[in-house]
């Protein structure tokens, strides 16, 4: 196969050819031409529409083949992989029955070293075309088959079992110290098995550390509860220890958008089931770095020369030769010209579960989940009330306090955060103190699904997240910050470290979706069926300025907003202003509520914003000249914006309506539908006091 072959040109320039990412696997087979000196602009080159498609197993699909340069252009079509599908000699493909990514290859019949390709993503889930593949990606995530319900118990932390094994006495009224005696459970037990914690009030005077695949659960999250009292450490790691990083391995050719393998200058060191990291050197045609040395390489990981803002946690397959083969495909693409490069830790947690418990206490995250993969949080409640003397940004309740994220989930693949209820903090403030949910360096495919995340300054944050991860059917509401009771922070914020890119947002409730260049920039995001109104529970009270439903700063990159219900009617805020549709400019500026708030952010980086100062609107490479919208209702104008052109899907990442809705009508945001916003489980939980 000729190394030169191409696609039609890419849209941006982040998306790369998929000509290199199949030669090699070719050449790695033994199969491939031998090319020619002569330049890739004097060759002919085979080109092949469409250069992506999704289609369900057994679905249909034409393609078409164009050679330029050559007076013949006839050409033999194939499937690269097999079991890939069947495609005849007129280009007509009929998908396989097993999901997973295939590549449609046209052979010129005058010059077979003369090739082109097209990729293929087979799923179950409903194909759309308003939002073009070369926009997003297929999302699969979190746990295959969903999280394991275990049954064998190991182990039945009491009193009376811990001292059979002359450990520390305690008692279920929170006298003595528990921790010894559940982390003795958690070290003796069994893969696969329960560590079971039954109802009461258990002291924690240090963390729990969860190094293999068990489950810790309790009776339920207001019945078994981890009361913690530590001095600058999380509740709960799930995570071995702070590796000792070995050598990242290069990448060899460009890893195209869609490509399921990756070609490395030394596969030695990599097995089949490893998780392992890809990234690269900063590309500054589309990511801004924006001053964030955290997150990312070289602030942990391998050596390297300089910020790796973009990367991908995968998982190793197969091996042929020094070819990986991964799953899942590659969500964005990867330039040999900033050499991407390829490491793992040496050790991942694989299938660990917290389940059906209370945790209060956190001084440095309430829960850490580092290196880890297909692990799970379920049915939890993370609480950061404090019972005594609160801070003026604080909150009485009858927890411990929570200081750091409720959960930090770093460099994983696949893991799930769901059912679950976290809230406040020890105090509302900027700088870290007082997240929610943070998918960090790398985390991808996660799902975040079916949670209340409430009252703290940043609820759910991606910081140089991976890519794959979704978040969906969350109630999220109450972002604030002490330092200016005003403003209306983001309640969830798609962008708050460089870069993530090609995540979902699906059917949550949250005030205000927004990216920023605080810290660098964001890109190909999916805001899809959720309801953003731009008016927090706190908004009236507090709010004067920053009110928006949807906000983006400059440098957002082709961002779709699709399938949204936005906006208030009527005043909003302290000042009882009414909301315009789009804010791009001041004047108006930030005192003006908007359903958009687009390119603001001019000067934002290195821990700065710039909220005064907007791009123009209509200039090439503007966030709002990038961004799609298309099926979106709001209430300002009382109308949807562009036709999307087709029925909208249910989901992106859903085959059928999840069990959690029960009797309530499934997709609960329909713009296009009488009834705009129905119920959302995790909110009527919120309302009904029983979250």
């Amino acid at each position: 196969m000729n190394p030169r072959m191409r696609l039609t040109a890419p849209r941006h320039p982040a998306l790369r050819s998929l000509a290199i990412a199949v030669s090699v696997v070719l050449a790695a087979c033994g199969g491939g031409g031998g090319g020619s000196s002569e330049s890739a602009a004097q060759r002919p080159n085979v080109e092949v529409t469409p250069g992506e498609v999704q289609l369900k197993p057994g679905d249909t699909a034409v393609f078409a083949a164009a050679i330029t340069g050559a007076a013949n252009t006839a050409v033999t079509w194939s499937v690269l992989e097999a079991n890939g599908g069947a495609i005849d000699g007129s280009g007509n493909y009929t998908a396989p029955s097993e999901t997973g990514t295939y590549h449609v290859v046209a052979t010129s019949a005058a010059d077979p070293t003369l090739q082109g390709a097209a990729s293929v993503f087979v799923g179950n889930v409903t194909p759309t075309n308003v939002i073009p593949m070369d926009r997003r990606t297929l999302w699969s995530p979190g746990i295959p088959g969903g999280v394991p319900g275990r049954t064998a118990i190991c182990a039945t932390v009491t009193p009376a079992w811990a001292s059979s094994r002359g450990l520390a006495a305690f008692g279920t009224d929170g006298s003595g110290d528990a921790q010894p005696a559940i982390q003795a459970a958690i070290n003796e037990c069994p893969e696969g098995q329960v560590v079971y914690l039954p109802a009461g009030t258990y002291r924690l005077n240090s963390y729990l550390q969860i190094m293999k695949g068990i489950t810790l659960r309790g009776a339920g999250k207001t019945q078994t509860r981890l009361r913690a009292y530590l001095a600058s450490t999380a509740v709960i790691y799930v995570w071995r220890s702070w590796p000792n990083w070995p050598a990242a391995v290069n990448v060899t050719a460009d890893v195209a958008k869609g490509a399921t393998t990756i070609p490395v200058s030394d596969a030695s060191s990599f097995a089949v089931g490893d998780i392992v990291q890809i990234d690269q050197l900063d590309d500054p045609s589309y990511l801004f770095y924006g001053g964030v040395q955290y997150f990312k390489r070289p602030s942990y990981g391998p050596a390297t020369t300089g910020p790796r803002s973009m990367g991908q946690t995968v998982e190793v397959t197969g091996k042929v030769g020094n070819v990986l083969t991964i799953r899942p495909q590659i969500h964005l693409g990867f330039d040999v010209a900033f050499t991407p490069q390829v490491f793992k830790a040496p050790v991942t947690v694989k299938y660990a579960g917290v389940e059906d418990l209370y945790v209060t206490g956190g001084q440095n995250n309430q829960i850490h989940m580092m290196d880890s993969a297909y692990c799970w949080l379920k049915g939890i409640e993370s609480d950061g009330t404090v019972s005594s003397n609160p801070a003026s940004d604080g909150t009485l309740g009858q927890g411990n306090g929570m200081r750091g994220a409720h959960v930090l989930v770093e460099r994983s693949f696949r893991n799930e955060i769901r059912d679950s209820y976290f809230h406040h903090a020890t105090r509302v403030v900027q700088g870290g103190g007082a997240y929610g949910i943070s998918l960090s360096e790398h985390t991808s495919d996660t799902l975040v699904e079916n949670n209340i995340v409430y009252y703290m300054n940043k609820p759910v944050t991606l910081r140089a997240s991976g890519g794959g991860n979704v978040i969906a059917y969350n109630y999220i509401d109450d972002a604030w910050t002490s330092a200016d009771r005003g403003m209306q922070e983001t309640t969830l914020d798609l962008g708050h470290a460089s870069f993530p890119y090609m995540e979902l947002a699906e059917g949550n409730y949250s005030p205000q979706i927004a990216t920023e260049n605080v810290w660098g920039n964001s890109g190909w995001m999916t805001l899809f069926r959720n309801y953003a109104s731009g008016k927090q529970a706190r908004s009236d009270a507090f709010e004067t300025y920053q009110l928006a439903a949807i906000a983006m700063e400059v440098r957002a990159m082709y961002m779709n907003v699709v399938g949204n219900v936005l906006g208030t009617a009527g005043p909003v805020g302290l000042n009882g202003t009414p909301m315009a549709y789009e804010v791009t400019s001041s004047p108006p500026g930030q005192r003006q509520p908007a359903v958009f708030r687009l390119g603001h952010g001019v000067g934002a980086g290195s821990g700065y914003d710039d909220i005064a100062t907007y791009e123009s609107p209509t200039a090439p490479g503007s966030t709002a000249a990038m961004m799609l919208r298309a099926g979106n209702w709001d209430y300002v104008r009382n109308q949807l914006d562009a036709d999307p052109g087709e029925e909208l899907p249910a989901s992106l990442y859903r085959v059928a309506k999840p069990a959690f809705f029960g009797s309530n009508p499934w997709p609960w945001v329909d713009p296009a539908g009488s009834t705009k916003v129905a119920v959302l489980p995790a909110k009527a939980r919120f309302d009904a006091g029983t979250p």
